[in-house]
């Protein structure tokens, strides 16, 4: 073999080496993008449902208050805390906050179901990029074998496992 020819092939080596590496790095930084958006869901999450457990304190605080209101009301006028008309009143207050925290759950849970949704979405686009990644990386290897092949004459195998890993 030439020296010119040795030299051109452990340059197609170290390229090789410096690719394998690149990737590795690219492997890291894909890992921890995916960490960071895991956070971020588990943060999103968190905020989701402390949003909805304050919204529904809230709703009860004022429930309470109405109700007090309401009692003092029927007081006022004389009226005893269990007559119908209190009772109704009551039972409307009560059905509407119970409504509107049914209503705040169904938007938590659509959000969270959102939130999930697009975290699987991006779990398949880290997956795609990983794989991307090491079919480039393994062609890159492959490729420098079957130079390295051709260079020492043995051709003939080099496009064989070339063809058989489907690189050609």
């Amino acid at each position: 073999m030439e020296p010119f020819s040795a030299f051109l092939l452990s340059m197609q080596a170290a390229g090789v080496v410096t690719s394998i590496w690149q990737n590795k790095g690219a492997q890291k930084q894909i890992q921890l993008g995916r960490d960071l958006e895991k956070a971020a869901l588990d943060a999103n999450l968190a905020a989701n449902n402390l949003e909805f457990q304050e919204s529904s304190l809230a709703s009860m605080q004022a429930l309470r208050q109405n109700l007090g209101t309401q009692a003092v009301m029927q007081a006022a006028r004389g009226n005893a805390s269990g007559t119908e008309s209190a009772v109704g009143a009551q039972q409307k207050s009560i059905s509407s906050t119970s409504g509107d925290i049914e209503a705040r759950r169904m938007n938590m849970l659509s959000k969270e179901s959102s939130l999930r949704a697009a975290n699987i979405l991006s779990g398949q686009h880290t997956l795609k990029s990983e794989t991307e990644l090491g079919r480039s990386m393994s062609k890159d290897i492959f490729e420098a074998a079957s130079t390295g092949m051709k260079a020492f004459g043995i051709s003939e195998a080099g496009m064989n496992l070339s063809k058989k890993f489907g690189f050609s």
